[in-house]
């Protein structure tokens, strides 16, 4: 299991385009994919759970990838979080 703290800077949030382009980018990886945000996870491979964990500009989520790619899917999947532009 790999761990990655992020910020989210876009202004925006993570809101539905940009959590829909995270979410068809998790589905690629065998590895579970969860984000955690204060005491609440939700699953980065299923849109409506994500969106559920209310993740605005400046919220600092927990990527968590346990599997058998969770090396290639956090670097990735953290990259597309801290990169996002609504």
């Amino acid at each position: 299991m790999i761990e990655k703290e992020v910020r989210i800077m876009d202004p925006a949030g993570l809101h539905t385009r940009p959590a829909k382009q995270f979410v068809d980018a998790a589905k690629k990886y065998a590895c579970d994919v969860t984000l955690i945000r204060d005491t609440k996870e939700g699953s980065g491979k299923n849109l409506i759970k994500l969106m559920k964990l209310g993740i605005s500009c400046g919220t600092v989520i927990t990527l968590r990838c346990d599997g058998a790619d969770e090396k290639e899917a956090c670097e990735k999947l953290g990259n597309i979080l801290v990169n996002m532009k609504g």
